[in-house]
């Protein structure tokens, strides 16, 4: 590695020399490769990534006080996966022993089958099987405060939504409390707390004032996204609590740049939300009525009608308790098909909404989130861009160095970048990756060394750090591992060599 340290001095050092301007910013300390003495890595040949035992702590009632509290155990996680799927399923099968009792001794819970854990920007929505229609009131907050707790431990989850067969019962028997977006607690006492929060509750004709998760457009008809904010209804009904959520959903809060504006809902609506108590058995239907205007206002903020129903229909069906889906009427027509365009999946397939009543299940396919890439800027270093993509791709590798491929898109928060891989670069030069321990193991094929060929010092240099510096933004990942035709030999074009283990460098970016 001093060999490459010290062409990288040299380059600089002529740069200099020539008055160039447009140098490569490098820390002294950062983007060192350590090359090891005898490499504990394999050169990967798919994209298998092998489970790994690890610690973690389970929030679970004590045996001995009843109180919320953490447990450690020993967990098989995958490092291309979230941890937090595998952590509930085994919260949820915990026996119990002497120190820590079962999440629930009355109910076997489980995930709803077919669902996942959504995790976009801070907030996680789990939703459970209809086991856990069974729990009482109570036991249902402590379940939940449970496993908000237990999601929470990592540090990107922040708030926590918890459904029942993609319903939101809320906190009491009639369903008209929300549960809330749920965050972190140090109070084990949750019976206490779930006293508090009832009686405050009682009275209907005050302000409320509670965090919820709003589901945001995403730029050019991509699909959603999640953040999650306090909202105040000036009452408990659903249709000023409805209404409080559209209008939080209208402003632009913290947002990734780049995302549309969206129109103030509020004064496109016609007439008063209403809420329909008895359409469906199985849940409260929202229905919106919206002026002709509605359509021009959203071709204006570039939302495409697809998105913004999705965008309604998961803000108001996570919040609002025991609500099946909603209606929604622009002008005299109301909306009981869409046809979705610019998705990762599914686009140009028909959704059709039976009796018009939209459903969270039935946009699934819209939800995102932001992962981070690495592009050359006009000043020789990497700038930060963050590119919404489909929410469960966020922590696999090979879909995240594909994005890197395309290079840069006018929907990414930051524009104006160029490419930094060959433009012919594609998937099947990828022979392998995966990631093992805490080091991402990218596998070439050698078309990476021919399609590079004329790249010059300072844009192989951003070549490498900008994959290091991408794959290291996988929550496991913490350095990274090339290999070229399975081999750790030569370099990548004429300066850089491929051995050894790549960290992160903060220096290069700007």
């Amino acid at each position: 590695m001093r060999k490459f340290q010290k062409t990288i001095l040299l380059i600089l050092a002529l740069a200099l020399l020539t008055g160039c301007t447009a140098s490569i910013p490098i820390k002294e300390s950062a983007g060192v490769t350590l090359p090891p003495i005898a490499l504990p890595y394999e050169a990967p040949s798919g994209d298998a990534a092998e489970s790994i035992a690890q610690t973690v702590l389970l929030c679970l009632p004590s045996a001995k006080t009843g109180q919320l509290e953490y447990f450690p155990e020993r967990v098989l996680l995958s490092p291309s996966r979230h941890p937090a799927e595998l952590t509930l399923r085994r919260l949820f099968t915990y026996a119990g022993t002497t120190q820590a009792s079962p999440l629930s001794s009355s109910v076997q819970l489980a995930l709803n089958p077919g669902s996942a854990i959504e995790i976009s920007g801070d907030t996680a929505t789990v939703n459970l099987a209809p086991s856990a229609l069974s729990l009482g009131n109570q036991e249902r907050y402590i379940i939940s405060r449970a496993i908000a707790n237990t999601l929470t431990q990592w540090g990107d989850i922040r708030y926590v939504n918890v459904l029942i067969n993609s319903r939101q019962l809320g906190l009491d028997t009639a369903s008209t409390i929300p549960l809330s977006s749920l965050g972190k607690t140090d109070d084990g006492d949750v019976i206490a707390l779930y006293d508090t929060l009832s009686q405050s509750a009682a009275r209907q004709d005050i302000a409320y004032t509670a965090m919820a998760t709003l589901y945001y457009p995403i730029s050019s008809g991509r699909g959603i996204a999640a953040r999650s904010q306090l909202i105040t209804a000036n009452s408990r009904s659903l249709p000023d609590m409805a209404y409080a959520l559209i209008e939080a959903l209208s402003t632009r809060g913290e947002v990734p740049s780049g995302t549309p504006a969206m129109p103030d809902l509020t004064t496109l609506l016609q007439s008063p939300i209403t809420v329909d108590e008895s359409a469906s058995a199985t849940g409260r239907l929202v229905k919106l009525n919206f002026r002709e205007s509605m359509n021009e206002a959203l071709i204006a903020s570039g939302i495409t009608r697809s998105v913004m129903m999705a965008s309604l229909t998961y803000t108001l069906t996570t919040f609002l308790p025991y609500t099946a889906g909603i209606s929604v009427t622009i002008g005299n027509e109301q909306i009981t098909a869409l046809v979705p365009a610019g998705l990762y999946d599914g686009a140009g397939e028909q959704i059709l909404f039976a009796n018009g009543i939209m459903q969270r299940s039935q946009f699934a396919q819209f939800l995102l989130d932001h992962c981070a890439l690495y592009f050359a800027n006009a000043q020789g270093s990497l700038s930060k861009t963050l590119r919404a993509i489909p929410y469960h791709q966020m922590h696999n590798p090979r879909y995240v160095m594909n994005q890197l491929m395309k290079g840069p898109l006018n929907t990414d928060s930051v524009t104006g970048l160029s490419p930094v891989l060959p433009a012919d670069i594609k998937d099947a030069d990828l022979l392998g990756i995966t990631i093992q321990n805490d080091t991402a193991l990218i596998n070439f094929s050698n078309q990476l060394r021919a399609k590079s060929a004329q790249l010059t010092p300072e844009q192989e240099l951003l070549m490498v750090y900008a994959m290091v510096n991408t794959l290291t933004k996988i929550r496991t990942a913490k350095q990274a591992c090339f290999f070229i035709d399975g081999k750790q030999e030569g370099m990548f074009v004429q300066q850089i060599d491929v051995s050894g283990v790549f960290l992160r460098n903060e220096g290069i970016i700007q």
